[in-house]
């Protein structure tokens, strides 16, 4: 095994046959796609995205493709960065299916490969690395996320989790000259989910607490903060519009909650009989799986009567009593914590925590290679039965290519959690016909032009001040512009949720969505951040040559700068020796 992972294009390879074939024999059929979860909510990002793409905006935040033409602020409030391939793909002329297929056979495989990498950079052998990225990535919770719920969001936030974990093991253990890879992980969650993004800094957090003494270091400090600010400079241009947006509106999310946290609890009875036993997912179903819950308890045993990884078991314990009733959720119910609707999504860390405690073999069940090897067969095993149960359970998810194909842009997501509070989606789904309402005796409009780009009109107040109401949901960013010798106020909400312009005069009017200026300023903000990043980078490492073995598993472009940052990113070394 070892001589054959030498070849540096044989774990992408490997790492893509598995993503194909994981992928190829759960949702794809003969004729069919097996479709569950939200799969019809991100089938929309992606033509949203495309649709932008297509008319030349590349940073879209409202787009009107969304429920016919309304327009719904999917990209600004969910980040697009890593559904651009499939968009792209989109535009190329691939089907929604094929596009579909290629951003979930693509997750799998960066999370297979960023997980990898990950294990290398704690130190851990191929084998140990290989062992770590498998357990993580065909994990129970991670199956069911991908098989049954299609939350691509929370599987995008994912794939960086095991960079994280290692990038905070690194910094612990005083190698702080490689802290921009943390910020690179945490860039990873913070472009992909916002709720991932909230997880991971509840983790990270817990993490530095309980290693306080050994963080309490001004390298490391220096470190962490560095890494924070490159973050938090980067993903700005995804988190400051989100706060401007919030500021002075409100959102179903907060006053119409789909969800109410208090009612995901599961009984810990019931999640450790559903995790022995390997349930489907279901409301009440999900589950740690076999492996994952009985590692917690086997190592959670050994490193209390031995002190070891006490940071990570404290935490990988503490979590899942969040998971369960025992956790006091009645006094949380409004606090912070419940931003992540659902418990059981710390499923995903306690994942990750005993993957890497079952890598790291402090109780070597893994010495023997042939054990190794027939525990990823079994993980492997319970990976396909857990995908055929999905299937088997929900015969009537398989859709054809074409039903498929039919992307319905009034899908937005179960909650529709950021459509306006004042807005009732029954009724806009009453009036896909779109019209512009307006009092006939306050102004006269004609040739109008209502498309999902924009509305035009010319219009004729007769002196007076009409209110004109626009068949389009309101968000900060909608900009009025007139032709002629008539004004328009700066668009606002209705009672409605709905666009309102008042006109005075006559001439021609068009309103569309324009990025708004702390939009503007947060791209820059981001652009700037990323390049000088780079540069740093670059000026730092440009001077150094290094020779690579065939030792080193990569896959780029066979590039100077590309080798020097796989060498260290692989090996996890801070220092190189130049030729």
């Amino acid at each position: 095994m070892k001589k054959l992972m030498k070849r540096n294009f044989l774990l992408p390879v490997l790492f893509l046959l598995l993503s194909i074939i994981l992928i190829g024999f759960v949702d794809w059929h003969f004729g069919y796609i097996f479709a569950t979860g939200d799969f019809h909510y991100h089938i929309d990002r992606i033509e949203t995205l495309a649709n932008s793409i297509k008319h030349l905006n590349f940073w879209p935040k409202v787009d009107g493709h969304f429920i016919g033409g309304y327009g719904y602020a999917s990209s600004l409030f969910y980040p697009d960065i890593f559904l651009y391939p499939a968009a792209i793909l989109r535009i190329m002329g691939i089907s929604a299916t094929g596009s579909y297929m290629f951003t979930l056979v693509m997750i799998n495989f960066v999370t297979l490969w960023v997980g990898y990498i990950a294990g290398k950079r704690l130190t851990f052998s191929t084998n140990k690395s290989l062992l770590f990225t498998f357990i993580y990535t065909f994990s129970a919770y991670r199956l069911e996320t991908l098989f049954s719920r299609q939350d691509l969001g929370e599987l995008m936030g994912m794939m960086f989790f095991p960079l994280v974990l290692s990038e905070l093991v690194n910094i612990k253990n005083g190698r702080v000259k490689q802290w921009y890879v943390l910020a690179f992980a945490m860039i990873g969650v913070a472009c992909s989910h916002t709720i991932s993004m909230f997880m991971i800094i509840f983790f990270s957090v817990m993490y530095v607490l309980l290693n306080a003494k050994k963080f309490f270091n001004k390298k490391k400090i220096v470190a962490i903060i560095k890494a924070a600010g490159i973050t938090i400079g980067v993903s700005a241009g995804v988190y400051l519009p989100i706060l401007e947006q919030m500021q002075g509106q409100k959102y179903t999310l907060t006053t119409h909650p789909l969800i109410n946290i208090m009612n995901e609890i599961l009984p810990i009875q019931q999640l450790t009989y559903n995790s022995l036993t390997n349930q489907v997912f279901h409301a009440n179903t999900v589950n740690l799986g076999a492996i994952i819950l009985l590692g917690l308890v086997v190592y959670t045993v050994y490193n209390v009567f031995h002190r070891k990884n006490l940071d990570l078991t404290i935490i990988g314990v503490f979590l899942f009593i969040m998971c369960t009733n025992l956790f006091p959720w009645n006094v949380f119910s409004h606090s912070i914590l419940a931003v992540i609707q659902f418990p059981w999504r710390f499923f995903s860390l306690i994942s990750l925590i005993v993957a890497y405690l079952l890598a790291n073999d402090d109780l070597n069940i893994f010495h023997n290679k042939y054990f190794s090897y027939s525990f990823i067969a079994v993980i492997m095993l319970v990976a396909m039965g857990l995908g055929h149960q999905t299937v088997v359970q929900s015969p009537n998810r398989l859709e054809t290519y074409s039903k498929f194909d039919q992307v319905d842009s009034y899908y937005i997501g179960a909650g529709h959690e950021y459509l306006p509070s004042e807005v009732s989606y029954p009724e806009v789904l009453e009036h896909k016909d779109r019209l512009i309402n307006y009092k006939k005796s306050d102004v006269s409009v004609n040739n109008s032009t209502i498309n999902d780009q924009y509305i035009a009109f010319n219009f004729n107040t007769h002196g007076k001040t009409a209110l004109v109401q626009l068949p389009l949901i309101y968000y900060k960013g909608y900009q009025a512009e007139v032709y002629g010798t008539g004004k328009s106020t700066k668009p606002k909400i209705s009672k409605f949720g709905l666009t309102n312009i008042s006109l005075n005069g006559t001439g021609t009017v068009k309103i569309q969505y324009e990025n708004t200026f702390i939009q503007k300023l947060s791209l820059m903000i981001s652009l700037i951040t990323l390049a000088l990043m780079l540069l740093a980078f670059l000026n730092k490492r440009g001077r150094k040559y290094i020779s690579l073995s065939d030792e080193v598993p990569v896959f780029v472009m066979p590039t100077e700068y590309n080798y020097i940052f796989v060498y260290q990113i692989v090996k996890g070394v801070d220092n190189v020796t130049p030729m």
